[in-house]
């Protein structure tokens, strides 16, 4: 029995992970695709997950429609990080007779492989399915694939390497479905729709459960007491101009949004730019002792977004932002005027 294992925080699971999955299933030919939730996986914050709990349940009934799909609760009993060496080492010893592992990642995160714990042992344990868009960076993950698997010889096609006594090593085109956890926690966020980015069920569950939702708690955004929100909306409007933030506006979200007073939105010219305007923010802020209580969409630099408690601020590349336009969600919020030098 050919199983498929895909991992990963599923933070929320989403279309674009079910249909990737489904299409892995038929290209390798496998008989069962088993999504495992990570426990506490090390290249994440913790105050960027929900409770294990909830992901796991959300992937139960994400997959519950598809007979070949099946949510399988292994990570919650490891204790520290999530390993994925030793997840596979664990599920190889528990294997039934004829049980033959294909551990399922991204093209990205393959990118990276050499930089994981115990990395050259995974064919050890498993096959390694690696899924990529039509035409995607397919020569660097071969760069990366010959320097960290230097055994495994391609075939003719040079989409499978195989070694003797190891998994193979497979590249499997998939749709472009570009969709996000990060994007559908984002959107929770901004109090925008997530409809047909996850299935009905896990949309229902994030709804009852009010997950990704930000509340205001009643604090201040600053561990000082003498912080204003408008105050720290009109320094972030500051700081964001100061480092060449674009079409910057504040929103004036108070007995309109129940998880914020203000909403600061800009866009910067590209990815690295948002990431160095959000890096700057943050940094010269916390100066101030006024703190980010969390902060998301940092690796793609599309839309990040900050938690300053009663102040969110949504920085987008220019394209991102267009598309979202928080502005005409929010349309009957009134603008907080504001000066550069003021």
């Amino acid at each position: 029995m050919k199983i498929g294992l895909f991992g990963g925080t599923l933070n929320p699971v989403h279309i674009g992970h079910l249909r990737s999955a489904e299409e892995v299933r038929e290209a390798v030919g496998l008989d069962s695709v088993w999504f495992i939730p990570a426990g506490t996986p090390p290249h994440k914050k913790r105050e960027e997950l929900v409770p294990w709990e909830h992901r796991m349940a959300m992937v139960r009934l994400a997959v519950s429609g598809n007979p070949f799909f099946r949510g399988v609760d292994l990570e919650p009993e490891k204790a520290g990080c999530s390993y994925t060496v030793d997840t596979l080492r664990e599920l190889a010893a528990r294997a039934l007779p004829g049980q033959e592992f294909f551990f399922i990642m991204g093209s990205d995160a393959f990118l990276d492989v050499r930089q994981w714990k115990e990395y050259s042992a995974l064919v050890d344990y498993a096959s390694i399915v690696v899924m990529g868009r039509h035409g995607d960076r397919w020569d660097s993950v071969r760069d990366v694939l010959v320097r960290a698997f230097p055994g495994h010889q391609p075939d003719d096609a040079a989409m499978s390497y195989s070694s003797p006594g190891m998994g193979d090593i497979i590249l499997v085109n998939v749709t472009d479905i570009d969709i996000s956890s990060t994007e559908i926690r984002n959107r929770l966020a901004a109090g925008r729709s997530v409809r047909y980015l996850v299935p009905e069920e896990t949309e229902k569950y994030m709804n009852r459960n009010d997950l990704y939702i930000r509340e205001k708690t009643g604090g201040s955004v600053s561990d000082r007491g003498d912080i204003e929100p408008e105050y720290a909306a009109r320094r972030i409007a500051r700081e964001i101009h100061d480092n060449k933030g674009e079409d910057i506006t504040i929103l004036d979200v108070r007995g309109i949004s129940a998880f914020a007073d203000f909403f600061i939105i800009a866009h910067g010219r590209s990815s690295r730019h948002v990431q160095g305007i959000a890096g700057k923010i943050k940094k010269a802020l916390s100066r101030e002792k006024i703190k980010c209580r969390a902060i998301e969409g940092e690796d793609d630099g599309k839309w990040i977004l900050m938690d300053y408690e009663d102040c969110v601020v949504h920085i987008f590349y220019e394209p991102v932002r267009e598309f979202y336009d928080l502005e005409g969600l929010w349309h009957e919020a009134p603008r907080l005027e504001w000066q550069a030098d003021s």
